[in-house]
């Protein structure tokens, strides 16, 4: 078990499924997780497919929690401009950051490019890989509050240990 790391526990028990699914690996498969296994995190989970040439993210699973939250289903849609306004090209850096990488993340930031501005985003970003070891799915758990404190006007993307 991981030391609690995030606002949401969900995040860290999702966290330590993933240590344990990627076992002495730099990272997991995608086959790796058993949809019923993780079924309690569904809603607050959402898949992005991993493009290298050119490089590009695309949302391949949403959770319903994730949809109620921002009051859209982005399932099918690339991570640019039209889906996250101003904050596309940070968003898209750290994603490309956690592939390039392959370790895991932590995100907190402002939803300053969502009209639900006064929610803070807090999320982990896993990396999983193809047969050959090559980043091909990001899987993230993502979670939505109004904290007493929110963090300032800018982005937490921190490595997590991967061990």
């Amino acid at each position: 078990m991981t030391a609690e790391l995030f606002w949401d526990k969900r995040l860290d028990v999702l966290y330590g499924y993933w240590l344990e699914k990627k076992g002495g690996r730099a990272a997991p498969t995608r086959a790796d997780f058993n949809p019923a296994e993780i079924k309690p995190f569904l809603p607050i989970v959402n898949f992005l497919d991993v493009q290298w040439e050119p490089p590009g993210f695309r949302h391949r699973l949403v959770g319903t929690e994730i949809v109620e939250h921002l009051g859209r289903d982005a399932t099918g849609r690339w991570v640019d401009a039209d889906l996250y306004g101003q904050s596309a090209g940070r968003i898209f850096e750290s994603l490309l950051q956690v592939a390039h990488e392959a370790r895991p993340y932590r995100r907190r930031s402002p939803m300053n490019w969502h009209p639900r501005s006064w929610l803070t985003m807090e999320s982990i970003e896993l990396p999983l890989v193809d047969e050959s070891g090559r980043v091909n799915m990001i899987l993230r758990g993502v979670s939505y509050s109004s904290p007493k404190n929110p963090p300032p006007d800018h982005y937490l993307v921190a490595p997590l240990p991967s061990h």
